[in-house]
This record gives C-alpha cells, structure tokens and sequence, in this order.
C-alpha cells in the first residue's frame, strides 16, 4: 500500500525514524479498495440497545475459547458472578486484572440488591476525556492544520465530558419502547455542532461549548426497530464518542468526508441472524431545522460473513448548501456519500479493517459550478496482547479532487463562511488533491475505568492549491508553510 509514496514524501518522515514500522504493518494488509464500514457494526457506537462488540471483546472472544486465560465467577472477591479474569497454565501472562468496571448507574443502587434506574430497563454513563498534542514544527498559531479534534499544538484540551441517558430496548421482548439523549461539553463540540441546534446555543468564537449529539426516541416491533430524533450519523468507522475509538486523532475521512449527525426517523429490519437491513429520512448533513428545508434519505446494509468477518455499507443523499457561481447567492444541490466498510478477526490477536468512501456534490464550486468529488480508503491492523494492551496502526489516503472538503475549520468552507466556532482559518483550504496520515500507537487500559492512548502520526499533502479559494497559497501545515508535519498525542480518558 506504502508504495504510492513518493520518495521525497518518505524523506519527510525520517527524521522520527518510524516510517518503515508503518511500512511493515501495512506490506501484507492491502487490496480491499472497496471495503469499508458503517457505524453500528463496528467498533462500538451510542447505540439504541444493544452495543456493537469493541476491538477488545472480540479478541477476547477469541482468546478465551482457545483456554488462554479464563473467566472465574469466583476470582478475587470469592463472590459469584465477579466475573474476573484469573490466568490458565496453558499461558500463565496473557491476561490481566483490571478490576471491575465503575458504572454510574450505580449511584441508583439502594443498598439492598435494588437500583430504581436499571431495574426499570435505564442507565447513565459516560468519559471524561482530556488530551495533549506535541507538534514538531511548534506552529505559531498553535493547530495542528487540518487535524483536528486534538486541533491545538503543544497545549492541554479537555476534549470531552460526555454523560448519556439510555432506556435501551428489551432484546427479549416483541414490543417495547426506550430511547436516548447524550450531552457533550468540551473542545470537541465545535465537530458536531448542528445547523439551528449548537449554534443557537454556544456564544461565538469559542473553544468550548455544549453539544447535544443525540435525543432520540426507539420502538421495537417484533424484528423491526424504529428510531426517530437527533442522532449520531452511522457512516464511518470512527464516531462522535470519542472515547469509543481506538486512536485520539481523526481520519481525513471522517473529518471531512462525512456527516457528524442527522436528524430524522429510521426503520432497521432484522431479516436474519446474520443480515440487517435499514432506511429513513434526514434533514441532511449536521442540520437540525428548516435552514435544510429539503428532506434526504439514508440507506444501511448489515452483513456478518462468518463469525470472524463483516461487511457494512451506509449511503446517503441530500440536497446540501452551495454557493453558485452568482456571488452572494445560494442553492441546495444534490450530495451523495456512501461508505464501505470490511472487518475480519485474522487470529486471536489480530484484526483487520477496512474502509472505503466515495462522496459527490454537485455544483459544488463557487468560482465555476463544477462538481466536487472526494474518495479514499483507510486500513487498520489491531493487536491484542491482553486486557490491558493493544497496539494498532493505521494508513489512510484521502482524495479531495476540487479541494473542496479539507481545509478551513468545517467541512465545507463554502457553506460556513460565517461560523462562529474558532479554529483554522478558513483561507487555509482549496488542497486539490491526496492526503495521507500513518498513525500508530498503544492503547493501555490499566483498569476497566482508565485508558492511555499514545500515539505518533504523520501527515503529508500531494497536489495544488487551488488559487481561486486560496489567493495567498498557504499550504496545509506550519502555519501554512509547509506540505508534512509530524505529531504526537496523547490522551487520558475516565469512562464511567
């Protein structure tokens, strides 16, 4: 895969000496172009019932019924059902203890076996989620271009206090009723604010504010679920949690290639253990009201292959913002996404992903009405060592081939001219052509409350700017200055 690099790009690399790690990751994990992933299949996503398996779970799965280490009701504690891990002979440090997980749900209880919060099907949780990003080039406007999330060079973020309210619907029950709302307060809420929702909340220019990334309601009859709200969008690999990631940074493709959030109502039918399938209507890309007055549609496909593998495919059309050739002016016009998304557990440690994306719009260009496309695939590898540690690596190239998606702070520079949130200026936009980014690091969840995730990444352009958007020709990184930065992050993350 690594050798769509140009060798002046890998010149950019070696001054961290890391770049043939990612080159031995990736030699044997290519050819699935058109693999991909939709968000409820896989990892976990704020799901209405049921949570999707973690990386972590199923590898665990696997490990455990190969006897590398297993379950003891009566570990530790000697109480029943304590559910802690003690090590078999076979291979006495493949596990670890993290002790038992602290839910806020707990709070409920009355101390006498009774909580009146899970007891009637409700629970509370969330992560606390505070980060730090050391940049090499130490940039004087202090971002790290358009990486965004950990946006700010060498300087502390708290990211996220997440809290969630769920009623989840009963797996054992024909009919039943349940439904969410999740809040959102840090750093991270200018990536999800929605048009007529965040904005009308949060004052202007501001590094923190408050999101509400999901309120939705959720019925079920008998092999069919229905949701209807605001609610985190499906496509993609990685989510709006970001405590349910694996990594602390963003892919260009989820950052500026897909929605963060839709409002709407969705119908999921079960058609079989292995098959789901699910359609509805939105409002479109992260809008909340009538500033979208035209009504889209989105379309999910759920496939598990054989226990060790599935397939994911999420599209969706709407009629999306622009401004017209006509200064001043504005239309809706046609956008298409779709994602594709392939998952396969290779042995007991290790998993492999595999994502593809392909987004349109049309008369997408403000100085000629041309239509704008971006494309890309991502590729992940996972590994497992126990409970406590796993290790991934990922390569992405990201094609903006109008240079209409990455840049500025937003998604779309031509739809935000006047967003009140801060971050990169919106000049720093009109990059004609391919975004790549390795990342690679540890994951340590020393308890089942606590998680650590180091991790080094390299970002690099290849293409032109686009002269029309970006008069003053200033490139992606360094303050504008240069094609490549390196950095490394690292966050601290409290899940409860």
């Amino acid at each position: 895969m690594l050798t769509v690099i140009r060798k002046s790009r890998l010149s950019q690399l070696a001054k961290a000496k890391l770049w043939l790690v990612g080159l031995g990751l990736w030699s044997g994990g290519v050819g699935l172009v058109d693999s991909a992933y939709a968000q409820d299949a896989y990892p976990p996503r704020p799901t209405t019932g049921q949570q999707a398996r973690t990386i972590d779970e199923i590898v665990e799965s696997e490990i455990q019924q190969t006897g590398l280490f297993q379950t003891s009701d009566a570990a530790a504690t000697g109480s029943a059902g304590s559910g802690n891990y003690t090590y078999s002979t076979t291979c006495p440090t493949t596990g670890c203890y993290q002790g038992e997980f602290w839910s806020a749900s707990s709070l409920f209880d009355d101390g006498c076996g009774c909580n009146c919060l899970t007891d009637n099907g409700w629970n509370v949780g969330g992560s606390v989620v505070n980060s730090m990003t050391f940049n090499t080039d130490a940039p004087k406007d202090r971002f790290n271009g358009p990486v965004t999330w950990t946006d700010r060079s060498n300087e502390w973020q708290m990211n996220q206090a997440w809290l969630y309210l769920e009623k989840a619907l009963d797996a054992d029950k024909c009919y039943d009723l349940g439904g969410r709302i999740d809040l959102l307060y840090g750093s991270n809420f200018r990536f999800t604010t929605s048009t007529g929702l965040e904005d009308n909340i949060n004052g202007s220019h501001a590094f923190y504010g408050l999101a509400i990334p999901q309120f939705f309601l959720t019925g079920k009859w008998n092999n069919v679920t229905f949701k209807s709200g605001h609610w985190i969008s499906p496509v993609g690999f990685f989510g709006v949690d970001m405590s349910q990631n694996f990594f602390n940074t963003l892919p260009y493709t989820y950052q500026y290639g897909e929605p963060f959030t839709h409002t709407g109502s969705t119908a999921t039918v079960q058609v079989d253990d292995s098959l789901s399938i699910g359609g509805g209507f939105t409002r479109g890309w992260d809008n909340f009201d009538n500033t979208n007055p035209n009504l889209g549609a989105i379309g999910t496909v759920n496939k598990t292959i054989d226990d060790k593998s599935s397939i994911a495919w999420v599209g969706v059309y709407s009629q999306e913002q622009v401004q017209t050739p006509a200064v001043g002016t504005a239309a809706f016009k046609p956008r298409y996404l779709q994602t594709l998304v392939y998952s396969r557990t290779l042995n007991d440690n290790l998993t492999y992903v595999g994502q593809s994306d392909f987004g349109f719009q049309q008369d997408a260009m403000a100085a000629n009405g041309k239509n704008a496309f971006w494309y890309g695939l991502n590729q992940y590898l996972f590994y497992k060592v126990n409970d406590c540690w796993s290790f991934g690596s990922n390569f992405e190239w990201f094609r903006d081939e109008e240079g209409y998606r990455v840049g500025g702070f937003l998604p779309n520079t031509y739809a935000v001219p006047g967003s009140k949130v801060r971050g990169l200026p919106l000049n720093r936009c009109g990059y004609q052509g391919n975004f790549y980014q390795i990342t690679m690091g540890p994951k340590w969840t020393p308890t089942k409350n606590f998680m650590v995730r180091p991790n080094l990444r390299f970002d690099w352009f290849d293409g032109n700017i686009d002269k029309n958007t970006n008069a003053a020709q200033l490139k992606p990184f360094d303050d504008g200055l240069k094609n490549a930065q390196t950095i490394f992050a690292t966050d601290f993350v409290i899940t409860f």
